[in-house]
């Protein structure tokens, strides 16, 4: 396992805090390694595409952009747990303080994020579909 030092880590997910914030989509996109993935049950719905990954810059500001659109804050979350370059941050939904709503794994590397994995609980996935 890379050990991203801790300090980057939690630098770089700061700063990811503070251009979603802002709304600086250019910002956001830094962030992550050109050859970067996400992957989310949120890609399929955005890209009206069965694989859940974007891959590389482009598809991710895409991604980030119809987030911003949308009005999707990426705060909110539980403090992160690092460990060496890997961090996961526990989301919780506005109506529920005691359940999860959704985990994202971020690997750091080098300072920037190679890839983001968005884990769903199932009010997350219901909050998408409808009932």
């Amino acid at each position: 396992m890379n050990k991203e030092p801790v300090t980057s880590v939690e630098h770089v997910i700061r700063d990811m805090e503070a251009a979603f914030s802002r709304n600086d989509l250019e910002g956001v996109v830094s962030l992550f390694a050109e050859d970067a993935t996400i992957e989310s049950y949120l890609v399929s719905r955005i890209f009206n595409r069965a694989e859940g990954v974007c891959r590389g810059r482009e598809e991710i500001r895409e991604l980030v952009r119809a987030f911003m659109k949308r009005g999707v804050p990426w705060g909110g979350h539980e403090p992160p747990l690092v460990r060496g370059n890997t961090v996961a941050i526990e989301f919780r939904s506005a109506s529920s303080d005691a359940e999860p709503f959704s985990v994202d794994i971020i690997e750091v590397r080098d300072g920037k994020i190679q890839s983001l994995r968005a884990y769903a609980g199932w009010r997350a996935l219901a909050a998408r579909t409808g009932p």
